[in-house]
Order: structure tokens, then sequence, then C-alpha cells
């Protein structure tokens, strides 16, 4: 019997294993069934035992912090005009401040903080100012973040040895998932906003990039380091709300860099935009990338027999059900039949991980988890049938 790790890169090599690996992602559920997972390890062995392919994740921890320089205010106001008060945030640094506002709305989930990064603040409706508008914000942009200290690096590798050793011990995959450059850029303009500038101020646009790819692989080189990553996760969700021509021009180029800098290492790169078209498909096959996240035939809208038929010989797929809809409010005639189409088109030759997309959360009832379980062990045995 091939462990989980052979499995998987097994099924990422486009080579038929001895199953059809299930590997899901588990956001904002804390529980596998009714028992509490006290941390990833225990949350490992619990999806071992019902022979699922679980994977551990290496954060690396000191990505992203603030340098000690940069100094931040933040502050609510009530302001006439306003149905809901209004969240202040200044950075403050030697090259100038930047400074961001947002509706404090019924649904904002960070109580009275502004976070960095959030999905919240990207509709036009809650942002009444984003972090960046013009060339000077990216200039200031650029001082915001610190190097590594070697304190902060000492404990990321000691957390990285506890991880390869459970990892080698159950023998079973490990990813990181510290990349951001395009969903970053919609974090901090919108998405409106950066569609816009890249045709109307292309300048501003590459310079952001810029800035991001070089901290991004700065973090890859550290994490690679450790030599025990075997997927590197780039997460990039907003990305594929670019058109094709300027997804070219402004992304192709610099995930291509870091899809480059992954391979060196021997580990490979999941990608995960949203609802990329073919011919953002067409790219991804250029640019060399290893595992495409989200293949969803309910939300995203996706035809599964296309995506095998155009991209399946280099691409693996990690997906082919849909969570929100299908498992979350399906019944098991349902949820059974879609995760036996998904194995039958997907599974042949390898190449695909089933999973549900995007993720399991604490509002998707275990009952359907488990008739998802049920048919792919029924159907997901090589040879498919």
């Amino acid at each position: 019997m091939l462990s989980s790790r052979d499995r998987l890169l097994m099924a990422i090599n486009h080579e038929e294993p001895d199953h059809v690996p299930l590997s899901f992602k588990w956001i904002m559920r804390t529980f596998l069934n009714d028992r509490a997972w006290r941390d990833q390890f225990e949350r490992a062995d619990w999806e071992l035992r019902l022979g699922l392919d679980p994977i551990l994740d290496l954060a690396y921890s000191p990505a992203w912090k603030l340098s000690p320089d940069v100094k931040v205010k933040i502050w609510r106001e009530i302001v006439p005009g306003e149905s809901y008060p209004l969240l202040f945030k200044e950075y403050c640094t030697k090259f100038g401040v930047l400074s961001q506002v947002v509706r404090e709305t019924p649904d904002w989930p960070h109580d009275e903080y502004v976070p960095l990064w959030s999905d919240y603040m990207i509709p036009r409706s809650r942002s009444i100012k984003y972090l960046i508008t013009n060339m000077e914000d990216v200039k200031t942009f650029s001082q915001l973040f610190n190097e590594p200290t070697e304190k902060e690096d000492e404990a990321f590798l000691q957390e990285a040895e506890g991880i390869r050793r459970f990892a080698h011990k159950r023998a079973v995959v490990v990813e990181n998932k510290t990349l951001r450059m395009g969903d970053a850029v919609a974090y901090f303009m919108g998405i409106e906003n950066m569609i816009l500038k890249s045709y109307r101020n292309p300048s501003l646009i590459h310079d952001l990039l810029d800035i991001l790819l070089e901290w991004n692989m700065k973090y890859l080189g550290q994490i690679l380091d450790t030599g025990i990553v075997d997927i590197v996760n780039y997460e990039g969700w907003s990305e594929s709300f670019f058109p094709p021509g300027p997804y070219k021009i402004f992304m192709a180029p610099r995930v291509k860099k870091l899809i480059e800098m992954t391979h060196k290492s021997g580990a490979k790169l999941c990608y995960g935009p949203r609802t990329p078209s073919d011919d953002l498909f067409n790219y991804f096959k250029e640019m060399g990338v290893d595992i495409f996240w989200g293949p969803d035939p309910v939300q995203g809208n996706k035809d599964l027999s296309r995506l095998k038929k155009g991209f399946g010989d280099r691409i693996c797929f990690w997906g082919g059900v849909n969570s929100y809809v299908t498992l979350g409010t399906g019944k098991r005639r349902q949820i059974e039949r879609a995760t036996t189409e998904a194995i039958r088109i997907l599974g042949p030759s390898g190449g695909f991980i089933l999973s549900a997309i995007d993720s399991l959360d604490k509002h998707t009832p275990w009952r359907n988890i488990e008739h998802m379980i049920r048919a792919w062990r029924r159907v997901g045995k090589y040879p498919l049938v």
C-alpha cells in the first residue's frame, strides 16, 4: 500500500496511484466529526485513520512583518452622512504616510481593528479610501516590511524541524501558503482599481508588483531552504480578474519566476486563481504550473471534461466537488453523483486530487462530508471504471 505522500506525488506527476487521493482544506473548522483538533498534527492523524491524504502547513512566520520604524495609528469616528462608523488606519514611515479608511459595517469581523490583509476591505462599498492610490503610496509601501531577525528565523527553523519529523514519520506531504502578489494588490487598491490602473497607469502596477515579487522571492528562498516543502501553495484568487492581455503582461512573468525557483528545489507549485479563463490556463501551461487548486463545476462554472481534455496532460487538478452548495446544502445522492462524476472525468491517467472547493468550514454538515468520503471509497480505486 502506498504512503499518503507517495500517492499524492504520483497523482501530481500524472501517474495512477492505488486510488485517487482525497485531500481537504479545512478552514474555520477546528474539529473532525465531534472531536476537537489541538493542532495540525492531531488533525493529520485523524485524517490518516479515515484513509484521507492530509497535508501539513509550514507557515513562514516572519513573513510580512512591519518594520519597527513604521508607526501605526488606528481610530474610529462617527462621521455625519455615513450610515456606519468609519475606521481609520495610518502607517507612518520615514518616506510618508499610508492611510486607509473603511466602513465598520455590521458584518465587519475585525472589531475596531483594520488588518493589512482582509477580503472585507476589497469591496468599494466598504473601503472609502484604499491603502494605495498613487505612485507616492507605492514608494511609501516599499518601506513597510522588515527583514526577518535572526531570532525569528531560528524559531521558524525549529518549527520546521518539528514538522519535518512528523511528516517523515507519517509519510505525508508538506505545503506552504505564504506567497501572494495579485491578491495583495486587490487588498491594497480594490479589484476595479487594480484593473483600471493596469490600463491607465501601468507603471504603478508594475512597481507595486515588483516590490511584492522581491519579498515573495525572499520568503520562498527561506521556505525552500528547509528542504521539507513538497508543494508551494501560491494563492492568486484575485489574479483571474485580470483580462488575458494584462495578465500576460503583469502576472505571468512574475509568477513564472516563483515557479522556476520552486522547481529548482524539486518542489511543485500549486496555483489557485478563482475562475480563470481558458486563455489563462494556456498561460499556466506555458509558465509550468504543476497543480491548479479550484476546479469547481458549480460556483466556478467549470466544465470538468473540457479542463481535463485541454490541460490535464500538464496540470494536476485539485478539487472537483463544490463545497458551499453541493456539500453545504446537497442531499446524499447529489453529493455522491458529484463525487463520482469528478473522479471519472478528472481521475484517469492521474493528475487529479479530489477535494471540496474551496474549503470545508464550520458550517459544512459532517454527514455530507461523510457522503462524499463514502462515494470516493466506492469509485476512486484504480483502474477507474
